[in-house]
């Protein structure tokens, strides 16, 4: 492993801090459990970070000008009181291809057969060969969901390798194994953890991918959709990959189209033979690309649906349509976007 590889693997390691809040007052019994995992998630930070020191300066020797300089750029990730600007002013590499690419994440080995592992993410990626990343990883699974979307901050992109942080609130956290707070009022589960990837130039359909990781530090991982009739539960992972491509991408022959007129629009696709749940994702482009949460929303399908319908605003607004086919092992097997207007009359 390349030592700019080294330095992205250490940047995976994660940590999941949850915050509660009582109905009355709080316990001893509370504060201190939340005292004790605030000071585990403060350790195993301040571990990392002085990891990631020591394995820079055990490598910086051995660097040339240019890897010193990634290396700097992507510590400086995982330390956000540096100032990324005098970093970026010393690489010119030509870099991975950048711009808005859409995809999907797996959840690995979460132990719960009875839940859907594949997620929504989308990046926009600085076209400079140094540069910023923005997007969002979204848990969102039904139409009845709160599109709670975890925002991407504090991301670089440098040559083919983008890392940064994750941060954001998941849905409800049902808290079945811990006991003594099930009379309390908890507040939404808040979500601190890092990824990295990097760009696959010679894979079918550039995609750049990765992973992310996160340590739960109350052992809860049991979700829930947080809405009254609204009955979507998962249990989270340890680890997840990710693969996103460029809108152009196609793969499966899904013959993507939208139909109808202005507000009466549908979305409508073949499925390839063996999928065995769809991903479509509505996204305003217009908010992807300018930093801000872009998921409108997102749907799982596993009844084999052909049609989507889209939220269809009072003014025209740019939107990419991706819908995307998995087999039952969560492959990937069919892929396709539509960037379209809507409501566009046709």
């Amino acid at each position: 492993m390349s030592a700019p590889k080294l330095v992205l693997s250490l940047l995976t390691v994660s940590m999941l801090g949850l915050t509660l809040s009582a109905c009355g007052s709080d316990s001893d019994k509370i504060k201190e459990e939340y005292d004790r995992v605030e000071d585990q998630v403060k350790d195993e930070y301040d571990r990392i970070e002085d990891k990631v020191k020591e394995k820079y300066k055990e490598a910086e020797d051995k660097l040339t000008d240019d890897e010193k300089s990634m290396a700097e750029i992507l510590e400086s990730v995982f330390l956000p009181e540096e100032s990324f600007d005098n970093f970026l002013d010393k690489l010119t590499p030509e870099g991975g291809r950048g711009g808005l690419y859409v995809g999907h994440f797996v959840e690995l080995n979460d132990g719960d057969s009875n839940d859907i592992d594949i997620g929504a993410v989308y990046f926009d990626i600085s076209n400079q060969g140094a540069g910023s990343v923005d997007g969002s990883f979204s848990y969102q699974q039904q139409a009845c969901q709160e599109n709670n979307a975890l925002g991407i901050n504090s991301a670089l992109k440098i040559d083919n390798y983008i890392a940064g942080k994750v941060t954001g609130s998941l849905d409800t956290l049902e808290f079945l194994d811990v006991k003594y707070v099930s009379d309390l009022g908890l507040e939404t589960p808040n979500l601190l953890t890092t990824f990295a990837g990097s760009f696959e130039e010679k894979q079918a359909g550039s995609p750049w991918k990765g992973s992310f990781e996160y340590l739960d530090g109350l052992g809860g991982q049991k979700l829930s959709s947080g809405e009254d009739n609204c009955k979507v539960t998962y249990t989270l992972s340890d680890r997840s990959n990710f693969t996103t491509y460029a809108l152009d991408y196609d793969l499966g022959k899904m013959n993507l189209d939208v139909t109808g007129n202005g507000s009466q629009k549908t979305v409508t696709w073949q499925n390839p033979i063996d999928t065995q749940h769809v991903l479509v994702s509505q996204i305003d482009v217009n908010k992807a690309e300018s930093g801000a949460n872009g998921y409108v929303q997102n749907l799982v399908l596993s009844n084999l649906e052909t049609q989507f319908t889209p939220l269809i605003p009072n003014s025209s607004t740019n939107y990419a349509i991706v819908v995307q086919a998995f087999d039952a092992n969560n492959n990937l097997i069919g892929y396709q976007a539509v960037v379209q207007d809507l409501p566009e009359s046709r």
